[in-house]
């Protein structure tokens, strides 16, 4: 391979390590929310059943 390929592979690499923390780190901040939905709309029933 020569050095332009290297290189071109590198990035590309890097581009895909990049893009995959960034679904990751999306994907958490969805879990985060929509647990905290799910904790929100328990003490909601909570409060409910216990005024």
């Amino acid at each position: 391979m020569s050095r332009d390929d290297d290189e071109l592979m590198r990035f590309a690499e890097q581009e895909a390590r990049r893009r995959a923390e960034e679904e990751h780190a999306k994907f958490q901040a969805e879990q985060a929310a929509y647990s905290q939905r799910l904790q929100d709309e328990a003490e909601a029933r909570r409060r409910a059943e216990n005024p």
